[in-house]
């Protein structure tokens, strides 16, 4: 048996509604995030929520199931790996490395699955690819950190989470270097690393649009650091977290400024074994609940003591409300236990990769949808 299947006789008794649910709660978030990202017109706005309404009520534990189904793992411990990706480990991976941010989210599944964050198991894995690799052989049940891919969830059988992090495309600068947008990039040293997917996005986006660097492409992300803090790299371009990381290392890094323009979203995410449609929504729910905490104001410290009156939402993070707990199996306060452990998405992002870290990152798109991100929860009901 799968290490985490979550009540399999009631899976099987409601597979296809569940299955159902989840492609249509899928089509919902998608629907609504492209909206924020793209700024989409209003009645596409309304026609996302539409949908969302449509969609809740499919989700509401069928009126048969009972009581609520309990977790039945095999063991009483997560296996949950992270991304550590050596330097120049390979060119397929192009996020940072962002374990500190990974493991909180592994301990905060644990705090769901079983009311204590110490019930973990961290794997290390020097690929996503060895990490989907081991979700799909069960070596683990679940790796953090990894980015969506229609090829990887064929390959793998693997279903991939809300993101915890939204990473992007862009350009790293120094300070006295006086680029302050795309268009100042003309006649300025370009840095990459060549034969990526940067590679092919960054300089044919620039030049159809008159831009004219002086490319300067390396094949080893260690010696292109180099040059960087040399500033023989004049701008240099990679998702924000590898760039981030990189700078960490620099005896100046707060002369190095990332500029505005961004040229590809790409979410880190959570991969969960296809087979287990329960873990799946369990994962999903759990990083809803961070976000939907920050979004509420309820924090690590106030988490055992704040009391929800008659607002509904409040109600359904301090477990007052169970109608997510039962449909998940887990436990009516599972939520308000989530929280105390690990605190809201805000709490652990400021701790791990925001300002005053080592990546010294400000929110950006990982902000919530009414402060100017994209990062939006599922609804709990």
């Amino acid at each position: 048996m799968d290490p985490l299947i979550l009540n399999p006789d009631l899976q099987d008794e409601t597979g296809g509604g569940y299955a159902s649910a989840r492609l249509l709660l899928s089509a919902w978030f998608r629907a609504m995030r492209m909206s924020l990202i793209g700024a989409m017109m209003t009645r596409s706005l309304r026609w996302a929520l539409a949908l969302a309404v449509a969609v809740m009520p499919v989700l509401r534990t069928p009126s048969h199931a009972g009581t609520p189904a309990q977790p039945r793992p095999a063991a009483d411990r997560l296996k949950c790996g992270v991304i550590t990706e050596p330097l120049d480990w390979n060119k397929q991976d192009l996020h940072g490395s962002l374990v500190s941010l990974d493991s909180e989210i592994c301990r905060a599944v644990a705090v769901a699955l079983f009311g204590q964050a110490d019930r973990v198991d961290l794997q290390s894995y020097n690929a996503e690819e060895d990490g989907l690799t081991a979700v799909r052989q069960g070596r683990a049940d679940i790796v953090v950190g990894v980015t969506p891919s229609a090829l990887q969830a064929a390959k793998n059988g693997v279903h991939f989470s809300l993101p915890i992090f939204e990473d992007a495309l862009g350009f790293m600068v120094h300070r006295a270097e006086g680029v302050h947008s795309l268009a100042d990039i003309t006649g300025h040293k370009l840095c990459y690393i060549e034969d990526t997917d940067n590679d092919h996005m960054v300089l044919p986006y620039l030049f159809s649009r008159g831009i004219k660097p002086l490319p300067f492409g390396f094949q080893e992300e260690g010696e292109m650091d180099a040059a960087i803090m040399d500033r023989h790299c004049q701008v240099t371009a990679a998702f924000i977290s590898k760039l981030a990381e990189a700078r960490s290392s620099f005896h100046n890094a707060r002369d190095y400024v990332f500029l505005p323009d961004l040229l590809q979203v790409s979410p880190v995410t959570v991969a969960v074994n296809g087979k287990n449609p329960r873990l799946s929504a369990i994962v999903d729910y759990t990083i809803s609940v961070l976000l939907q905490a920050e979004f509420l104001g309820m924090t690590r410290a106030a988490a055992a003591r704040m009391v929800a009156g008659e607002d509904a939402r409040l109600q359904r993070l301090v477990g007052t409300d169970f109608a997510t707990a039962q449909g998940l199996g887990l436990a009516h306060d599972w939520s308000r236990q989530v929280i105390g452990a690990v605190g809201n998405y805000a709490e652990i992002y400021d701790r791990t990769v925001g300002e005053g870290t080592a990546f010294d990152l400000g929110r950006g798109l990982s902000a919530l949808w009414n402060k100017g991100g994209v990062m939006v929860p599922l609804p709990l009901d």
